[in-house]
């Protein structure tokens, strides 16, 4: 589903790099630019964001600043910018003054650095942390792989502290009831699969020594898949046979599709997960 259609040629002049084709759209009708869509993209700065990035570097930029300008916000799409990894355009949004961290309502306070980690994509990740970003709470520590953070989060009994570990908390603008959660064992099983994609051992073994399940289908993702399913996904060969040798179950089928860890490998095209899998499952 595309835009409306007041904004589509608007939206042709982003996807293609159109600065003179977007300047004259904007000066006939300043108010594309801080208008809102009832479908698709929200706003003509999160088509770009999320469809202009093989643009240059300095047409993403023009054609941001002209969209800026003539009003439209740029917060959210900066958050944007973290599911596909626009590391030109979240420097470009900072740099004209977009909350680091954030605004607390904006999608329960979801930040675009836990939106970056969700996605995996970890040049964006670093140019954040570079820039002064918060780890605010244990999923993002653990998505990291940053032990020393996550200790944060424990006092000195092991025991999760609370409220600072955080609560439940995804990408996605509809939070489904059933997905709330502070519960101590909901926010370690939810983190050991940050873990889990981060490429950790050390953080997946610091989290299932605080009482983690390899078993668990956590809350707080679009899929409900174990550990192992996600660390598969992934592509992660390594991860994935650690953690079949921890206990992980290699026929475990996913709570949302029923797929098992090798299935799901397949759909991400990691031919070698999904051999190292099925030979698990093969051997027992």
């Amino acid at each position: 589903m595309d835009m409306e259609a007041r904004f589509l040629p608007a939206a042709r002049a982003l996807r293609t790099g159109d600065v003179a084709g977007l300047r004259r759209l904007l000066d006939e009708d300043p108010e594309l630019a801080s208008s809102r869509s009832s479908q698709s993209h929200p706003t003509l700065l999160q088509c770009l964001v999320l469809e202009g990035g093989e643009l240059p570097a300095h047409t993403q930029r023009e054609l941001a600043r002209l969209l800026i300008e003539a009003g439209s916000t740029i917060d959210e799409q900066l958050v944007a910018c973290g599911s596909n990894g626009n590391v030109v355009l979240a420097g470009y949004l900072l740099d004209r003054g977009a909350p680091l961290d954030g605004r607390p309502e904006l999608l329960r306070g979801w930040t675009v650095l836990e939106e970056s980690i969700y996605w995996g994509f970890r040049e964006l990740s670093a140019m954040l942390l570079e820039r002064g970003a918060s780890v605010r709470n244990l999923r993002t520590a653990a998505g990291l792989a940053n032990v020393r953070e996550m200790r944060r989060f424990f006092d000195e009994q092991d025991r999760l502290r609370l409220p600072e570990a955080g609560r439940i908390n995804w990408p996605f603008g509809k939070f489904p009831p059933e997905q709330e959660s502070n519960a101590p064992q909901d926010l370690l099983d939810n983190a050991l699969v940050y873990a889990a994609m981060s490429q950790s051992l050390k953080a997946v073994r610091f989290l299932l020594d605080r009482g983690a399940s390899l078993a668990s289908f956590p809350l707080g993702f679009h899929y409900r898949g174990t550990c192992l399913h996600w660390a598969a996904v992934r592509g992660d060969a390594v991860m994935c046979e650690l953690l079949v040798a921890m206990g992980a179950d290699p026929n475990a089928r996913d709570q949302t599709r029923e797929l098992t860890p090798a299935q799901w490998a397949r759909h991400g095209d990691h031919d070698e997960v999904v051999r190292l899998l099925e030979a698990r499952v093969r051997t027992g």
